[in-house]
């Protein structure tokens, strides 16, 4: 970092005279939804309801500038999460993933048990639309994992397996990291060492042992907490989560998530 762009290495893709410049969309990005924050209190009624809406802003522009862009809006789709706790203490999750130069939509619906490594309960399920517009533009499935650790998806009419899990690891799927790093932040500062979880990646493929470690701290462009997510099979990630609680900046190999705005606790 310097004082002429103050993002940290892991989300730094200001590059040269890149525009739209991806350092000030950014931080705009992050002082806008700290102000609606603000302006949002949070009642007893939203204490077990959670969304968060998040920018998806592209690492490389070269890649997705287009003719059509003339605003050069530096955007490629949005993330919607938003998450219910039932009575029973399980949570719902909806996560709706759109990529407009892809024209991906992705949603996905699954629960996890009321616990920090947010384990997978009962069933879920995947719908999955591109923009072909053809026989294969869209795939559905669903999935379950069963007394015997195995993930089993059905998918046009077959079940198969999609691996077997390790008991040792708690299994999640990598949306609710969103959940499982805040509550485990505290632990991992403190430990200044990993732990191993397991991920079934947008509740298709198994990722069956990756480290989850503090990375580092920044205070500009606001008060940051930084962690990793390595794993064989995983390009690594970099989870940054505010003084209030959020993942406020996800930022991977092609592509940096980053909240636009929020409701409910994060607590």
């Amino acid at each position: 970092m310097d004082d002429s762009n103050p993002l940290h290495w892991s989300f730094d893709y200001n590059h040269g005279a890149q525009n739209p410049d991806f350092a000030q969309i950014l931080i705009k990005l992050l002082d806008e939804s700290e102000v609606k924050s603000a302006a949002d209190s949070v009642s007893a009624d939203t204490e077990d309801f959670k969304k968060h809406v998040y920018q998806i802003l592209p690492n490389f522009w070269r890649g997705y500038k287009r003719r059509g862009n003339q605003k050069g809006v530096l955007s490629i789709g949005t993330v919607i999460v938003e998450r219910q706790k039932r009575n029973d203490d399980i949570w719902n999750y909806n996560v709706q993933y759109q990529n407009t130069t892809s024209g991906e939509d992705l949603r996905l619906q699954f629960h996890c048990q009321n616990e920090c490594y947010r384990p997978l309960y009962g069933s879920w399920r995947v719908d999955a639309q591109n923009s072909c517009n053809d026989r294969y533009s869209t795939l559905k499935w669903d999935g379950r994992l069963t007394s015997y650790a195995e993930i089993l998806l059905g998918i046009n009419g077959a079940e198969i397996t999609a691996g077997t899990v390790n008991n040792s690891f708690p299994l999640t799927c990598n949306w609710a990291l969103l959940d499982v790093i805040p509550a485990l932040a505290e632990r991992l500062k403190a430990l200044g060492d990993d732990v191993d979880i397991a991920l079934l990646d947008d509740l298709e493929q198994l990722r069956p042992k990756n480290k989850l470690g503090f990375l580092d701290s920044v205070h500009s462009p606001t008060p940051l907490d930084g962690y990793y997510l390595y794993g064989t099979g995983v390009l690594p990630s970099y989870w940054w989560v505010d003084a209030n609680g959020n993942i406020v900046i996800v930022s991977s190999t092609f592509e940096t998530l980053v909240l636009k705005e929020k409701t409910g606790d994060p607590s």
